[in-house]
């Protein structure tokens, strides 16, 4: 069943539900927390392309991103069968 909307694209992120909540965990306990790289550079980096460009850059990180969302909602019932 193909899917029609992603919950990141329409809602962006719900950082109660036990996932986020469980990666602000890691980030707190683990080695590296994603929010403290610094990308100043990439700011700038972003400026200097031209329209197209940065076009090309969205469309592709928005299709990875749905990719990943699809990912996890096909193998999501999967995961609750095998915890239940």
């Amino acid at each position: 069943m193909p899917h029609q909307n992603f919950l990141t694209t329409t809602h962006g992120l719900r950082r109660e539900l036990p996932p986020m909540r469980l990666f602000e965990k890691a980030k707190r306990f683990g080695v590296w927390n994603p929010s403290d790289i610094d990308l100043s550079q990439d700011k700038r980096d972003w400026q200097g392309l031209n329209a197209e460009e940065q076009d090309i850059l969205l469309r592709l990180s928005a299709l990875f991103q749905a990719g990943e969302e699809a990912v996890t909602l096909d193998l999501l019932p999967l995961l609750l069968v095998i915890a239940r």
